[in-house]
């Protein structure tokens, strides 16, 4: 047996050996992808129950408001049904119906919230029906925030201004976390500038930062889909699933992912703990083999 048919059965061995690791490891990802695309979706659900709930009350105190037909003197709310509708949605802080110039119309029960940004008021005039902020911090309590706003219009459908509302990122993180199903997995809500809204877990020190490349480049594609994202710990990446803007809830993006091995890593660790030294010992037996005496033929 010659030294080169030794090394070549050896190289195919470790050929063999590796593809069987890497499609093992590309298929456990392709799997958590699987995964983590359902498990955006479900959450998605869950995003958009809770801007449903936004857009009732955003009606319904558009209606209170051109029914009262309010002005910037009467800051105390928008006559009882404006107030009835703050009171009864406790999701959400602050209820204000703003003018086209922006200032305070009416309040509900909590009087705080006395401006809007400018580019929410000309976005919720421009689109002539709710829309979502971006993130934001509201001074006044001193709290980081997601904004929602609704045009009101008067009979003949002329707007006479905006009603808006946020929503204190915190308390949609606890709200998300109710659906938390598999503790293992990380969900990321994100705004339309790629903004972290909520990151679960330890959603606090994630709020404000802004997402990954990777998930910044299918921020705006228009069906939801998989992706990888690398971690800054060496040989792991992040299987992901997301549902970028353009599916209900427009303007959210949504994704959950599963920390693992990536297909690298995988190989370089079954290589230290058994190809190499099976390797090693095919190749000592290949060597012995050519370097053993042959007993002579007479």
């Amino acid at each position: 047996m010659s030294t080169r048919f030794v090394i070549i059965l050896s190289l195919l061995a470790i050929a063999a050996i590796v593809s069987t690791l890497a499609y093992r490891a590309h298929s456990r990802q392709s799997d958590l992808q699987a995964r983590a695309l359902a498990e955006a979706q479900f959450q998605n659900d869950a995003l958009a129950a809770i801007e449903q709930e936004a857009r009732q009350m955003l009606l319904a105190a558009a209606t209170a408001a051109v029914a009262a037909r309010g002005s910037p003197d009467q800051l105390d709310g928008c006559g009882p049904a404006f107030q009835e509708v703050g009171r009864s949605n406790s999701l959400f802080a602050g209820l204000t119906a703003f003018d086209l110039q922006g200032l305070p119309l009416c309040t509900g029960p909590a009087t705080w919230l006395k401006k809007v940004e400018p580019r929410l008021l000309e976005r919720a005039l421009a689109s002539e029906g709710f829309v979502v902020g971006e993130h934001t911090v509201a001074e006044t309590i001193a709290k980081r925030v997601l904004p929602f706003a609704q045009p009101f219009y008067d009979r003949d459908h002329r707007a006479l201004g905006v009603v808006v509302t946020m929503i204190e990122l915190d308390r949609l993180a606890r709200r998300l976390a109710r659906n938390w199903r598999m503790e293992d997995s990380i969900i990321t809500i994100a705004d339309r500038s790629a903004n972290i809204l909520v990151r679960l877990p330890n959603s606090g020190s994630w709020v404000g930062r802004r997402l990954p490349d990777e998930l910044v480049s299918v921020l705006r594609l228009p069906t939801p889909g998989t992706t990888k994202v690398a971690l800054a710990s060496g040989d792991r990446i992040e299987a992901v699933g997301y549902i970028p803007l353009d599916p209900p809830p427009s303007d959210l993006f949504v994704s959950v992912g599963f920390q693992t091995t990536s297909v690298i890593g995988e190989l370089k660790r079954s290589l230290r703990r058994s190809v190499m030294p099976v390797t090693l010992v095919l190749l000592a037996a290949g060597l012995l083999v050519v370097l053993l005496p042959h007993p002579r033929r007479e």
